[in-house]
């Protein structure tokens, strides 16, 4: 989402805030140059909450420890009918790398994100799309056959969004995958029509990605908040500060670290504070936050407001061990003030980037000679786990006998996949248990987990290479 530079000073980077769209209330994130803090333009969406949708259900006080999701080893889909015969044509392996080439009808797909706008760019989801085009073909292909990887600009536009889709549909794209607008609600619709799957998104952000059955959601910030009870626990901490931004999702945030804190067994001192979204002036908020020796701090904040919160700690002497999402509490934060964030922790939707699950990944952004963007980011990670997911369904189904690849047969085979395993880019997914938690108001959320950066020297690296399933914990 963020174009890299080798010079600090000149690196754009991450905040937060929000918006109201009629009775919604849009999380984004704000670029801004590190020297100046100043804000310069909208990005990114990570959450849209539907806020007369938030009712929480009544759950169990069940404690057990958070453990890592079982890994397994295959995909189940259902076989359907085969309607085309396999095509014959086989090609030698290439002399230089002995790989067979893919041959015979290439698998469409599409991804359709927003970069040609003045509210938000994400030429990292572009980019990552097209990298992986070549990764795979240079690798023998997806089951023998080549991707196409087509792009379409949904310009930060409902309509363009739904425009693009229809082209997807009219170019017979057997699924969208890993793409990810603001408002993808018509676009959908388009889709459900055509039968065609939203594969793979990162952030749903709307209703119909909440709720729509052709929605293949395999990331999610909506576990944030009981991923940081859980390890705050563990960790010890028995005075912690919850802190969320004065929004109407910040009361949804709170309810959610609230339902989680007896779930995990925390048994400590619990307080939660609203910030001002914009404030300038963080010493009250500080003195607040801390008072009645807090010793943990989790801020589902912006890096505006963390370069703006340490200071006004340090200034009253006081040093909490800090929590915070990834993109918020960040590496510019960590950067920043190495000091005051050692032994810090981050909690992810997608682990880090140096983790073992992205080797692959690490390895095709340096020989296809990536783009200078920030590739450890929910776009850039969340693109590659999506089409790694992608293959992972179509190799079951050649494996099952079904040769016409389609977007009709493709969409039974993610409806009854019931382990989803990338290997650690998320959690083990299965599409087939719509979730029911949180009032069964998003079905379509089916990955609850998280991993933990560890900060260190002004460093973010995973602490483990481990995800940890928070369905439990949520309400």
């Amino acid at each position: 989402m963020v174009p890299l530079s080798p010079v600090f000073a000149e690196r754009p980077r991450w905040g937060t805030g929000t918006l109201q769209f009629g009775g919604t209330s849009v999380m984004f994130i704000r670029q801004h140059s590190a020297p100046s803090g100043r804000r310069k333009k909208l990005t990114t969406a990570i959450a849209v909450l539907a806020t007369a949708a938030l009712v929480a259900a009544a759950c169990g006080d069940k404690k057990e420890e958070a453990t890592p999701t079982t890994v397994t080893t295959e995909t189940t889909a259902a076989s359907t009918e085969t309607t085309a015969a396999p095509t014959e044509t086989t090609a030698a392996p290439t002399e230089t790398t002995g790989v067979v080439p893919p041959t015979g009808e290439p698998i469409n797909v599409w991804v359709v994100t927003t970069v040609d706008s003045s509210i938000a760019s994400y030429p990292n989801i572009q980019a990552a799309g097209d990298i992986y085009e070549s990764y795979i073909n240079d690798r023998g292909g997806i089951a023998g056959r080549p991707l196409k990887v087509t792009f379409c600009d949904g310009k930060t536009d409902p309509n363009e969004d739904a425009a693009c889709a229809r082209k997807a549909v009219s170019d017979g794209a057997v699924a969208l995958v890993g793409g990810f607008d603001i408002d993808m609600s018509l676009a959908i619709s388009v889709l459900e029509e055509a039968k065609t799957a939203w594969f793979g998104a990162c952030c749903p952000s709307v209703a119909k990605e909440f709720s729509s059955a052709i929605a293949f959601n395999m990331g999610s910030t909506f576990s944030f908040n009981p991923g940081a009870a859980s390890k705050m626990t563990q960790d010890g901490c028995t005075n912690s500060a919850f802190l969320v931004g004065d929004t109407a999702s910040g009361d949804y945030f709170i309810s959610q670290a609230k339902a989680a804190l007896p779930k995990v067994g925390y048994t400590g001192k619990a307080s939660y504070l609203k910030v001002p979204i914009g404030t300038t002036d963080y010493s009250s908020i500080a003195a607040k936050a801390t008072e009645g020796g807090v010793d943990c701090v989790h801020g589902f904040l912006g890096d505006i407001a963390w370069l703006g919160l340490i200071p006004a700690m340090e200034a009253i002497g006081v040093k909490p061990r800090l929590y915070g999402p990834q993109g918020n509490l960040n590496v510019k934060v960590a950067e920043a003030f190495p000091e005051f964030t050692e032994g810090a922790i981050v909690i992810n939707a997608y682990p880090n980037i140096a983790a073992d699950a992205w080797t692959d990944y690490r390895a095709a952004l340096e020989q296809y000679k990536a783009p200078d963007l920030d590739w450890n980011s929910l776009a850039g990670l969340g693109t590659w786990a999506a089409f790694e997911g992608f293959r992972l369904i179509v190799e079951k189904m050649v494996a099952d006998g079904i040769t016409d690849i389609n977007h009709e047969t493709f969409l039974a085979a993610a409806n009854t996949t019931t382990a989803l395993d990338t290997k650690g880019m998320v959690g083990v997914i299965d599409f087939t248990k719509p979730w029911t938690g949180e009032g069964g108001a998003f079905p379509r959320i089916f990955n609850r987990s998280v991993s933990y950066d560890c900060v260190s020297g002004g460093k973010l690296t995973p602490c483990d290479n481990k995800t940890y399933d928070m369905t439990q914990y949520h309400a």
